[in-house]
């Protein structure tokens, strides 16, 4: 299969159907992630050291900013997934969670027949324009998904520290790589900056954070460069320069290594993505 992405949003967020094109490298998601297999070679995923394979009647469950990644052997042509990328104030609001609440208690969610049998019709419903059935299917799906994966029981721990509760060198660390997202970083520097040896730094960014900074680093200049690649006609080049990389191919693979396909794809699909509307009102969602 060749690298193939399309895109549909709505207010959950967005939904991709998406043939991958190599291998994806350790990486997060400010999103809450939900991933299915649909066909193809599913390869093997490891999801914040666990190793999973994807499998029929199954769904991968990805807490916001959870590292993972997906490899595959040299033997296969990965496959089809369908993933879900859902924005967590609308999935906290929608179920009254706590804002650092974990969405999911364990990666591998074990689907109903039922409900394995409505994620291998999705990508049809998702293309077929039925707008009002679309958006009550999708958001019908994440409903029992999440249900699942144990977010409506109730939560012994929370999924990271509160933005309130974090050490406030991590925040004036993670304030300075947001504001300087279009350099080129020296983690020795920031470290520095904080008052923290690197080694201290790192160690503490991680217990705090979730991931370590290279990974927060990373996914910053990621949702910079989609936002980018969605709203403007700006050269790939100007963004690669924008985003403190070195050449146009240096920022395609990266680009490549994270999301499954080149950026030239991704631009494409994003200008020919429909939006996945509300559910109408009056129709009662299932939970």
């Amino acid at each position: 299969m060749r690298e193939f992405i399309r895109l549909f949003r709505g207010p959950f967020g967005h939904v991709t159907l998406l043939n991958v094109g190599g291998n994806l490298v350790t990486h997060a998601h400010p999103e809450i992630h939900i991933v299915i297999w649909l066909a193809g070679c599913a390869g093997t995923m490891t999801v914040d050291g666990r190793t999973i394979t994807p499998q029929p009647g199954v769904a991968i469950g990805i807490n916001s900013f959870e590292p993972h990644s997906h490899s595959f052997a040299k033997s296969e042509i990965p496959g089809q997934f369908l993933a879900f990328y859902i924005d967590r104030e609308w999935l906290n609001s929608r179920l009254g969670l706590a804002p650092a609440s974990l969405a999911f208690e364990e990666p591998v969610i074990s689907l109903p027949p039922w409900l394995a049998d409505l994620a291998s019709l999705l990508p049809d419903r998702l293309a077929s324009g039925e707008d009002d059935l679309v958006s009550y299917e999708v958001v019908r799906f994440i409903d029992h998904i999440i249900a699942a994966g144990g977010a409506m029981r109730p939560k012994k721990t929370v999924a990271r520290t509160g933005q309130r509760g974090r050490d406030f060198r991590i925040r004036k660390a993670v304030a300075l790589m947001e504001a300087n997202i279009g350099e080129r970083i020296c983690f020795d520097e920031v470290a520095r900056s904080v008052g923290l040896s690197r080694p201290h730094f790192f160690a503490l960014f991680r217990e705090q954070m979730g991931v370590t900074p290279n990974v927060y680093w990373n996914t910053l200049r990621l949702a910079e460069a989609t936002r980018s690649l969605q709203s403007s006609d700006e050269p790939v080049i100007s963004l690669a320069c924008n985003l403190g990389f070195s050449s146009q191919g240096n920022f395609s693979r990266f680009f490549r290594e994270h999301t499954g396909v080149a950026p030239t794809v991704y631009r494409s699909a994003a200008c020919e993505s429909r939006p996945v509307p509300p559910a109408p009102a009056g129709m009662e969602l299932c939970r």
